[in-house]
């Protein structure tokens, strides 16, 4: 959990609160943002119903109590491991940070070890990896940014991985330079296009956006944010119209929907009320480009399909193709231009940076 991330840290006692006013001071200190509530003092809210209160609005809970209580208290909230906050359990004198809940993919042991500093508390992590020493498959992918699918074969290779068996990790993206797998993960880098897969041992994972391919059964795949939908469509179009259109289009070029960040289009369609529906519905953001972009995009890149017609309904001799490319940054088109009813999609792929820490720029 990055040092600017925002937490909610909850106290019951007068103690309890002074001692999470001195963790957010030191939280703020170091850029970051905290938020400091007391139980008996929020509204005349009970513990729980400020805990339910902010659940959702904070990447972690700091719960400066028993750990009996946090237990009882967050139990009702649960979903996901994939969706729930970071909890973290402190004890009223700050001796100790406890990962509760989200050790790995919610970032809970990352918290715990970041309060732990702060307070010069020992932080307390549980998960099996950690405790052994070892690299989950998981926190990994979210280190970088990737993410697991499907996610229920993430307990098989960090169980493959405790029993001391060596993680197959093909990829195509160039790993950072602080990624050390060790013994753990045998790296094979290059196009899946072109690798030959095994077939046995394993397990495998493979850090791609491809889900198309003579891919071992049972493999887990860590998918880059690397995928952006060009659209066109005619005026009117709805939102599951253009849903429909871009699901087809990942399915005809075998990738993965974990991978696609976000949709692209021409500036004309700024207030087509069923795009910018379908956007929000798929929970991503979406970019109009001015003719004069998608042009240079069309010069830049030979072999664009080009059409007359739409040059002159639109000022520009493509839309979905060009759109599609102006979205990523020294990206390629892995599918043309493919009509869907009143809808066309065009899918180009970014390249990926890397950051000091190791975790992906993202290039979208």
């Amino acid at each position: 959990m990055g040092p600017g991330c925002r937490v909610a840290i909850v106290a019951v006692t007068p103690s309890g609160f002074a001692l999470a006013s001195r963790l957010a001071a030191a939280w703020g200190e170091r850029g970051g943002v905290a938020d400091v509530f007391q139980a008996d003092s929020c509204a005349g809210l009970s513990l729980g119903e400020l805990v339910r209160n902010l659940w959702d609005s904070y990447e972690g809970l700091v719960l400066i109590m028993a750990v009996g209580i946090a237990v009882r208290v967050i139990s009702p909230l649960l979903q996901s491991k994939w969706t729930d906050p970071a909890v973290v359990v402190v004890d009223e004198k700050g001796n100790f940070a406890v990962s509760l809940l989200g050790g790995h993919w919610g970032g809970a042991n990352d918290l715990a070890r970041r309060v732990g500093s702060l307070l010069g508390a020992v932080p307390v992590i549980t998960t099996a990896t950690d405790v052994w020493g070892k690299t989950s498959v998981d926190l990994l992918a979210r280190s970088w940014g990737f993410l697991p699918v499907p996610r229920e074969r993430v307990k098989d290779v960090n169980s493959a991985l405790l029993a001391g068996r060596r993680v197959i990790l093909y990829t195509e993206w160039q790993l950072p330079d602080e990624f050390h797998g060790g013994k753990e993960f045998r790296v094979i880098f290059g196009s899946l296009s072109q690798v030959r897969l095994e077939q046995k041992g394993g397990p495998f994972v493979f850090a791609t956006s491809r889900k198309s391919g003579d891919f071992p059964a049972g493999s887990l795949f860590l998918c880059p944010p690397s995928l952006a939908a060009g659209i066109g469509c005619r005026r009117g179009v709805s939102p599951e119209e253009v849903e429909d259109a871009v699901a087809y289009a990942l399915e005809q070029a075998g990738r993965h929907r974990d991978s696609l960040v976000a949709l692209a289009t021409h500036a004309a369609k700024v207030d087509e009320l069923g795009l910018r529906q379908a956007a929000r519905r798929m929970k991503l953001p979406l970019f109009f480009f001015s003719p004069g972009v998608l042009q240079m995009v069309l010069q830049k890149h030979q072999g664009l399909q080009y059409s007359q017609f739409v040059e002159s309904r639109m000022g520009v001799g493509g839309v979905c193709e060009p759109a599609a490319l102006a979205a990523v940054s020294e990206g390629q088109l892995v599918l043309p231009k493919t009509a869907r009813g009143r809808v066309t999609v065009a899918l180009a792929e970014a390249g990926l940076l890397w950051s000091g820490s190791g975790q992906v720029i993202r290039r979208i």
